[in-house]
């Protein structure tokens, strides 16, 4: 039972959001980001002990400072493995993608956006589909 509360808790948890340009980050993939813009450099740096972030593709690239309706709904939760700091102040960010998140409420929007999120369970294709022998 305790399992079940530490569930709960999570699901109230507010994660931070880093939007990104022409790019999906797909559950088990690792990929390096190039993080640019103010809000998201801040994200990266604010992160301690825990690297969990959420990185969600913006629906437009030419979005300078994306809102909320500037991203998609879906994206995944991701941990931050390593941050290399670039001469030009962006930072190297590689990711990892860990789950399919929905985004279901944007908790905080400055300096960077947080929000709660819900996981999206995997696709099961359906028995019918499965092929069987004679």
């Amino acid at each position: 039972m305790p399992q079940d509360k530490d569930k709960d808790k999570d699901k109230d948890k507010s994660l931070p959001i880093l939007p990104v340009r022409d790019t999906v980050l797909f559950p088990h993939a690792v990929l390096p980001l190039t993080v640019g813009r103010e809000s998201s450099v801040q994200l990266i740096n604010s992160l301690g002990e825990d690297k969990t972030i959420v990185v969600v593709a913006q629906r437009e690239a030419r979005v300078d400072s994306p809102q909320p309706s500037d991203l998609y709904s879906v994206g995944s939760l991701a941990v931050v493995h390593k941050v290399v700091k670039m001469p030009n102040q962006s930072l190297f960010v590689f990711a990892e993608g860990l789950e399919r998140v929905r985004l279901v409420e944007f908790t905080q929007l400055t300096p960077f956006m947080n929000a709660r999120v819900e996981t999206v369970p995997e696709s099961i294709p359906p028995k019918d589909r499965t092929v069987s022998k004679p």
